[in-house]
């Protein structure tokens, strides 16, 4: 009883301080980024739910640890100098037990960590806009049992200590945030500036009157025929278990990716070409930057998986259905979508904390980052930093996976005794390369060259080419010309011609 009591108060009060230092972080970019609204937003009744929230969830995630870790049946000996979770975890008998254990840490530790680093960016991106130089400067603020019994000292003892010096002896932050609400009111000028940009407005493509309604059936057609390719690709891969493999279930998401990203801009074009609306408000001009920046992160990452699967495929066909394990399969799907929500928020965060003082028209004909980076009155080097930097790991990161993939394949293809083997493999192979070379080419053209160099009309011409027209081919280079994809095609239409009443 002394055992299980003394570890429930070690799980309940270690969880409570993670999630109060994500309400700590919440609370100092309130203090920061928003100091004249602070007394209004954290209210009584606001930080009374943040620390009540806290013990709730501590005390009900430590009911859950204790469930499942003393269901033990290999040994009584814990190999720590506590009853820590991950000491227990090695007397376990049961796989459950561990994933629970695993799933409840990690999301504990993934949600204080994403409030915690999504708040210091905003803290961090108010900081460098800061014109005062005194005000840039105060506002910083696999298991080994032998290793984990030495780090647990640390946050079971060490961190105790440090948390009254790095709080208190080295806390003026109040001092700052009265000093900064009354001495730095040209700050203060600009973020009401900023306050009154409620909407933007769209150049769009071009304003001849003549070409609108041409323009509008063009994208139309093009946008339906996305939306019915595409999802007509989901539906094959879905109702045909022939096409239940690794290469089709990233196909499919793939697919999905090309519905979504799209969507996000060619509405807007369609609207702004029929009804000459071309007003998008603040919050969805956030939010298309937002979706649309993260599925298209995604995609390229998921051309990386699929070059990969095809590299396992043609150069290891016998190894093929162990190696691409349905875990390997998952975190393939699983990274890009995570990298291009990660990345897509960082993104919104540093390009809408900007102050848009200029003008609020866009010269473009969605809202994509160089062109309201032009808008902006205040120092956008930092994001011009975070968008090169962020846009070249993507794409060199990616198109080396790709490229490597590929080498190994043209060799496995030379060494093919099989003329028509080799025809088909290469016929294959320059499908996907043209996709490849098409969507890096734009993403490489419009993102990985300075301001300096940019002509807005040519990036519209650009843009095109991958929110609408690559999309649109996907389906074709990736499906239509695939065998396996045409027949379930043709039996499919046969069901439905059956159903109908249909002969042939």
């Amino acid at each position: 009883m002394h055992v299980l009591l003394s570890c429930s108060f070690y799980i309940v009060f270690a969880t409570v301080e993670n999630l109060l230092l994500a309400s700590v972080a919440y609370d100092r970019y309130t203090a920061v980024c928003k100091p004249l609204c602070y007394t209004t937003i954290m209210m009584t009744n606001v930080c009374v739910r943040l620390v009540i929230g806290s013990y709730i969830h501590g005390f009900l995630n430590t009911s859950n640890h204790i469930r499942d870790t003393f269901v033990l049946c290999v040994s009584n000996l814990v190999h720590h100098f506590c009853c820590d979770v991950p000491a227990v975890m090695a007397l376990f008998c049961s796989d459950r037990c561990i994933t629970d254990s695993c799933c409840c840490a990690s999301f504990n530790i993934l949600f204080a960590l994403r409030i915690i680093l999504i708040s210091y960016l905003f803290i961090f991106a108010t900081i460098m806009k800061m014109l005062s130089a005194e005000g840039f400067q105060k506002p910083s603020p696999s298991h080994s049992m032998d290793t984990d019994e030495i780090m647990p000292v640390f946050y079971t003892i060490a961190i105790l200590m440090l948390n009254p010096a790095a709080y208190s002896l080295r806390n003026n932050s109040r001092k700052y945030i009265q000093e900064g609400a009354s001495h730095d009111d040209t700050h203060m000028a600009l973020m009401e500036n900023i306050s009154e940009v409620t909407e933007f407005t769209l150049v769009g493509l071009t304003d001849v009157q003549e070409l609108q309604i041409p323009l509008f059936i063009i994208f139309s057609l093009i946008y339906l025929t996305t939306l019915l390719g595409n999802l007509g690709i989901i539906i094959l891969i879905l109702l045909d278990s022939r096409l239940h493999t690794p290469m089709y279930f990233f196909l499919s998401n793939l697919s999905l990716v090309d519905c979504v990203y799209p969507s996000a801009v060619t509405p807007k074009v369609m609207v702004g070409f029929l009804t000459g609306d071309k007003i998008i408000s603040y919050n969805a001009c956030a939010a298309q930057m937002f979706f649309f920046a993260a599925f298209a992160t995604i995609e390229s990452f998921l051309l990386a998986s699929m070059a990969f699967d095809r590299h396992v495929a043609v150069c290891k066909p016998l190894h093929y259905t162990t190696t691409m394990t349905t875990t390997v399969c998952a975190i393939l799907i699983t990274g890009p979508y995570i990298c291009g929500l990660l990345e897509s928020s960082i993104h919104v965060a540093f390009t809408f904390h900007l102050f848009f003082c200029r003008s609020d028209v866009v010269n473009h004909f969605f809202c994509d980052i160089p062109p309201l980076l032009a808008l902006s009155c205040s120092d956008i080097n930092i994001n011009e930093m975070v968008l090169f930097a962020l846009a070249a790991f993507n794409v060199f990161f990616t198109l080396l996976v790709i490229l490597n993939s590929y080498v190994f394949i043209f060799i496995a293809i030379l060494r093919m005794n099989s003329a028509e083997g080799r025809k088909k493999a290469f016929s294959t192979c320059t499908s996907h390369l043209t996709t490849v070379s098409i969507f890096y080419g734009t993403i490489i053209f419009m993102y990985l060259q300075p301001s300096s160099s940019h002509s807005m009309d040519t990036d519209k011409i650009a843009s095109v080419f991958y929110t609408m027209i690559i999309p649109m081919l996907n389906p074709l280079v990736y499906s239509l010309r695939n065998k396996e994809v045409k027949s379930a095609l043709m039996k499919m239409v046969r069901k439905v011609k059956s159903s109908l009443g249909f002969t042939y």
